[in-house]
């Protein structure tokens, strides 16, 4: 069976659709046909010459998913025909020393789409059943393709850094990630959040979302802010943007023995004077990797309840064959794009 898909050959240059072989549905997957695939900043990593795939080019971009399941081998028996899914992109094997922990974002073995398989910027898709989760119905497909990233990593994120009831937090950048995080933050009990975006329009939204105290860095210096504010700096900042001169700020803004948490995906080396900066102040600093196959169902019991809400998270939506636009949105940052996704 051949298929429409969003292939990547080389860096800088626009993708190409083509028509490309689906692999055999093997016994223990599933065929998703899909309705919605979003457009991610490491998307534009790839695209933009910053992190190549690991499988050599044309590959399939792509890692957000939902649709619905339209085959199935033997031996799957978590879905049906018909169920509507997600699916998990990180393809752990189930098997290593960290998987058998529970641990699987951390798999000896695994696999991520778009990075060493092709990815979801398709028409249909073949995954292991183990990867793949029901979406309630309540749950829509532009919502319930990016959760499956930019809600779960943000979600990792808060339980890796423990962020509990009355602590002050910080998350600096308001893309897809940052902005679940600031309802995140709120679910976990933060008493006081600050966001630092330069667009105003996504300062707005994150107030909506809970956000607390809103910093503009076009307009004023976001440390100094930050110390006045808390009085010596936050609990837990968050940096969800990827760039040194940001990550070296939210460590500026935390306060002693507090945590720091960089979600963004940064390819430069970050200078730090370790001794002044961090030892001395007894900062913890922590990074994310993806997320954990186990708080998925956690994830979708908080949507599914409407204490998280994804009603305005995903702010572009087009079809396949616009591919190259959506990517053009992203990475140009028209129309103040939140999450941006594709409806094949």
């Amino acid at each position: 069976m051949k298929v429409l898909a969003a292939r990547f050959y080389e860096p800088h240059k626009p993708l190409r659709l083509e028509k490309v072989e689906l692999p055999k549905v093997g016994d223990d997957d599933v065929l998703i046909e899909i309705k919605a695939a979003g457009v991610c900043h490491s998307d534009l990593h790839t695209i933009n010459g910053l992190f190549p795939p690991a499988k050599p080019p044309p590959i399939t971009l792509g890692h957000e998913l939902s649709g619905i399941v339209a085959e199935k081998g033997k031996n799957v028996k978590k879905v049906e025909l018909g169920d509507r899914v997600g699916a998990d992109y990180v393809l752990s094997c189930g098997t290593c020393q960290y998987c058998s922990v529970g641990k699987d974002n951390l798999c000896d073995n695994f696999k991520v789409m778009a990075v060493n398989v092709d990815g979801a910027w398709t028409e249909k898709i073949v995954v292991p059943q183990r990867h793949v989760h029901k979406l309630p119905r309540n749950i829509d497909f532009p919502e319930g393709a990016i959760m499956n990233c930019a809600v779960m990593t943000s979600y990792h994120a808060m339980k890796l850094a423990q962020v509990s009831a009355g602590d002050t937090v910080l998350i600096y950048g308001l893309g897809g990630v940052g902005m679940n995080a600031v309802q995140w933050a709120k679910i976990f009990g933060a008493t006081e959040i600050i966001v630092a975006d330069i667009e105003d329009a996504k300062l707005k939204l994150a107030k909506e979302k809970g956000a607390t105290v809103t910093i503009n860095p076009k307009n004023e210096d976001p440390v100094k802010k930050v110390l006045e504010i808390t009085d010596g700096g936050v609990d837990v900042g968050f940096e969800v943007i990827g760039l040194v001169e940001t990550i070296k700020k939210v460590i500026a803004c935390v306060r002693k023995g507090g945590k720091a948490v960089v979600v963004g995906m940064c390819f430069d080396n970050v200078p730090i004077s370790f001794v002044d900066e961090v030892m001395t102040r007894e900062i913890k600093l922590m990074s994310p990797q993806d997320h954990l196959k186990s708080e998925i169902p956690q994830v979708i019991k908080f949507i599914e309840s409407g204490r998280f809400d994804l009603s305005k998270s995903v702010s572009h939506k087009l079809p396949l064959k616009d591919v190259n636009e959506a990517i053009r949105i992203l990475n140009e940052r028209i129309g103040n794009p939140v999450r941006v996704v594709l409806e094949p």
